[in-house]
């Protein structure tokens, strides 16, 4: 009796657990809020269900993760290099075999310097913040990276902005829109100040995804296209040597992006870039992408052929959340799967009260006593 019972509990709990959740995109759209702090090594922006975090005091990368799913793995995005190199292979992208000079954008080479963290609010895009980091770069030689080759290679500037609405960016490929709460567009300029004879420049992407968030889903139409690729983060390919490298192939549309997924195919967050910059004189700049897989993550590269008018390079990208890649809250996840939750619940409970069942019949079977009613035959 006191079995029936007490699997009786258990049961009606779980089905309590899984008729009182609340749908956390319910609860996001009744309250949005956006948060802002501020510190010497990143600053912080809380906005509908994305937690971000953008280092300003490293080379600039971003952290960031779903607020409420307690499963939401951490996402990563940094840029922790510029390469210029020569086409020797003459297809227009960037090997590792092909440069010639690093331009490193980390604290031990780069002096960041922030600028105000600007909060604000209107009709069009409702809450938003904005700001940008910017650093005087140099470049060292590949075959020798004691001392800068060039001194003042550059002023790098990357410019971010979060808004509460939709936004349009544009660029020379057409207008790249960016969803509002839980993206962030990004843009980086590069201003040449004292130029070499080389052909081009390469801009180096890290991204990163954790926990089973490891595939990369390479969309070379951009957001909606279709997928060309789908990469592992486990795989790594720098061991194929450094004239190895993975093509994206151009595209008409605004923009390519990179999709990453769960091993299952659940897309949970996004990278996406312009598929041609911007040059200084207002002109049109191609950008040659190609990428691979580290073992950890994938790493992209941005190629830029520099014309000998070019001074500078403005390139956009975005990055942020797919909401339905996540459960939201613990109780949006009992409720999904508050049928496997009953299971467990009654198979526990079953093991339990058999369990104790058996040891106080062989207590009283050590010490003599008589078996209780209705535990056997008579």
């Amino acid at each position: 009796m006191a079995a029936r019972r007490l699997l009786g509990l258990v049961f009606s709990a779980a089905m309590l657990c899984s008729l009182t959740a609340t749908p956390a995109s319910a609860v996001a759209e009744e309250d949005y809020t956006l948060f802002v702090g501020v510190d010497e090594m990143k600053v912080s922006i809380e906005s509908g269900n994305l937690t971000l975090a953008v280092v300003t005091s490293d080379w600039p990368r971003l952290i960031f993760w779903h607020t409420v799913d307690p499963f939401s793995p951490t996402f990563d995005i940094g840029v922790p290099k510029i390469y210029l190199f020569n086409d020797t292979d003459g297809d227009g992208r960037f090997c590792r075999a092909e440069a010639v000079h690093t331009v490193y954008l980390d604290s031990n080479h780069a002096r960041w310097n922030r600028s105000t963290v600007r909060s604000d609010y209107s009709s069009a895009y409702g809450e938003s913040v904005m700001f940008s980091m910017n650093a005087t770069v140099d470049a060292y030689s590949v075959a020798s990276e004691t001392a800068p080759s060039v001194s003042s290679w550059g002023n790098v500037t990357f410019w971010f902005c979060l808004t509460e609405n939709g936004s349009v960016h544009e660029s020379p490929a057409g207008p790249h829109e960016v969803p509002g709460k839980t993206s962030l567009f990004m843009n980086m300029t590069v201003e040449i100040l004292n130029g070499t004879d080389l052909q081009a420049i390469a801009v180096e992407t890290f991204v990163q995804a954790g926990a089973t968030t490891n595939s990369f889903m390479i969309l070379e139409d951009g957001d909606g296209g279709g997928v060309s690729a789908v990469l592992s983060a486990r795989v790594d390919e720098t061991t194929e040597g450094e004239d190895y490298t993975r093509p994206i192939n151009s595209t008409a549309n605004p923009v390519q992006c990179v999709d990453m997924a769960k091993e299952d195919g659940t897309v949970q967050a996004y990278y996406d870039w312009d598929a041609v910059a911007r040059g200084g004189d207002g002109g049109s700049v191609a950008v040659n992408a190609s990428c691979f897989t580290t073992g950890t993550g994938l790493m992209l590269h941005s190629a830029m052929l520099l014309a000998n008018a070019t001074v500078s390079i403005s390139l956009g990208s975005s990055l942020g959340l797919i909401e339905s890649g996540f459960v939201g809250t613990m109780t949006d996840w009992l409720k999904e799967h508050s049928t496997a939750v009953l299971v467990v619940a009654s198979v526990a409970a079953s093991v339990v009260v058999v369990a104790v069942h058996v040891v106080l019949r062989r207590r009283r079977k050590s010490r003599g006593e008589p078996p209780e009613a209705g535990s056997g035959p008579r």
